[in-house]
């Protein structure tokens, strides 16, 4: 394809995709749709951040189908964790401060003379108790603030795009024209 740097044989990502909507309508025929891998809305936003970082970019196959289905397959096997990932963000960065303040709590249980032995095998708590204790923590601010902090992503997105790098060319250099030359007899 002829473009204002040169010549190129094989299409952009811009070239292959009309819009988002021609995006989303190819990845549903692809045959590695599943409605409840990854929600509609989320292939969307990848076709806009796909277009926004190898918009321009030339496709490293020399076929289009075969471009395609790989970029279907890196979807298949990144997108999900990627969308549960940027769920996680989202709960993590909308928690208030009473909720950040909140530490774990430990219940202590003595049963003396109880009706029922307890069995090893199970995690079921005994019917009967004589004594309880218990222990909540609270988060000093410093403390509730280290481990939000530590628990935030920025490279969420970037990590998932960076699975998609391999299907463009990594030279940004046009290529030389194909000639053939034909010898007359």
């Amino acid at each position: 394809m002829n473009s204002l740097y040169g010549i190129n044989r094989q299409i952009s990502f811009s070239n292959a995709f009309e819009d988002a909507n021609a995006f989303l309508d190819e990845w549903k025929e692809s045959g590695l749709y599943k409605s409840e891998l990854v929600a509609d809305s989320s292939i969307l936003t990848l076709y806009y951040l796909l277009y926004g970082r190898y918009g321009n970019s030339t496709i490293s196959s020399s076929d289009i189908n075969r471009f395609k289905y790989q970029l279907w397959g890196i979807t298949f096997q990144y997108a999900p964790t990627w969308e549960k990932k940027l769920d996680i963000q989202s709960k993590l960065r909308s928690l208030t401060e009473d909720e950040l303040a909140t530490g774990s709590k430990a219940i202590y249980n003595r049963a003396e003379n109880a009706q029922t032995s307890p069995d090893t095998d199970t995690l079921e708590e005994l019917p009967y108790i004589n004594e309880q204790n218990t222990t909540g923590y609270k988060k000093s601010k410093m403390d509730r603030y280290a481990q939000l902090y530590s628990l935030l992503e920025d490279d969420v997105t970037d990590a998932f795009l960076k699975k998609f790098q391999k299907l463009f060319k990594i030279v940004a250099m046009p290529e030389e024209p194909l000639l053939y030359i034909e010898e007359d007899n």
